[in-house]
């Protein structure tokens, strides 16, 4: 459930939708952390499969029944913050129910440094 949950906040958000996802900036830094943190990025990568991300997102992220998220030519480019907020508060009127009570920030944000680094990779691919 929670796979399906996470790959319906990933398509909102990568098709224009995660702005209007609600945050407190008082709990939360508007930039990551851990980018480019080589552990916080092992991190993501083992939190990526242990909440089932890759269930939905298949197991490089490239979509499978979930979107693929590391593509960067989206209707509205999400910011660090915007991705961090679909994945803790989720999305009113989606199945992407929020994680904030399964993992800590840092948790999202080690999500969040993964799913960049894999952004950069596919660039770096010329894909």
């Amino acid at each position: 459930m929670k796979r399906i949950l996470f790959a319906l906040a990933a398509l909102v958000l990568l098709t224009g939708g995660a702005g209007e996802v609600p945050s407190d900036p008082s709990t939360s830094p508007t930039v990551n952390p851990h980018e480019g943190d080589a552990k916080a990025i092992e991190a993501g990568a083992k939190l990526f499969k242990r909440v089932s991300c890759h269930g939905c997102h298949g197991t490089n992220a490239r979509g499978a029944t979930g979107p693929d998220l590391t593509d960067d030519t989206w209707i509205r480019q999400p910011t660090d913050q915007m991705i961090f907020n679909v994945i803790k508060f989720g999305r009113k009127g989606t199945m992407m129910s929020p994680f904030k009570d399964d993992m800590v920030d840092d948790q999202i944000w080690y999500l969040v440094a993964y799913i960049r680094e894999l952004g950069r990779q596919r660039k770096a691919e010329g894909g």
